[in-house]
């Protein structure tokens, strides 16, 4: 299936609900990484991507938020694909997108909770739960960062939260 990766807008809001909706069901707000976003990490659009299809329907997204935790990081999530487009690569083309932006943006490091296998060719390694925490329980082996430049990790430690403005 043709898709075509471009930056999230305000117009893509209602359609990428449904996208979540199909791909996480009602079960998506009981996670940990909403209380990151409950906690006043800020949407980045301008980092976001989202996957439309011929049509110009959405079909995937790849949110970042600004968030900190001793200094500013990045925190990915969600990450859906429509289950009708799954299995074609399109996830991992959204994070990788989203990488290269958040890198070009000047970030310094990104975390998300996501299987260490699905994100590792994107260059997300296990986080040091010793050093980062989420506000609420994460299995650690779940639990990824990724650098974006040297030294983007130094300062980073405590409770993931609002980033600071």
């Amino acid at each position: 299936m043709p898709h075509t990766i471009v930056v999230e807008t305000p117009a893509h809001a209602a359609q990428i609900e449904g996208v979540l909706d199909r791909a996480f069901g009602p079960g998506r707000f009981a996670k940990t990484s909403e209380r990151v976003r409950e906690r006043g990490a800020r949407h980045d659009l301008a980092l976001s991507r989202v996957a439309l299809n011929e049509a110009g329907n959405v079909i995937g997204v790849c949110r970042i938020y600004a968030a900190h935790a001793g200094g500013a990081l990045l925190f990915l999530g969600p990450l859906a694909v429509d289950p009708r487009a799954q299995a074609a690569g399109l996830g991992l083309a959204m994070v990788q997108a989203c990488v290269a932006a958040c890198r070009a943006g000047g970030g310094s490091a990104i975390v998300l909770v996501g299987a260490e296998r699905f994100f590792r060719p994107a260059g997300f390694t296990l986080a040091d739960a010793n050093r980062l925490t989420l506000p609420g329980p994460v299995d650690a082996s779940r639990f990824l960062w990724l650098e974006l430049r040297p030294g983007g990790l130094d300062k980073l430690h405590g409770v993931i939260g609002a980033s600071a403005r």
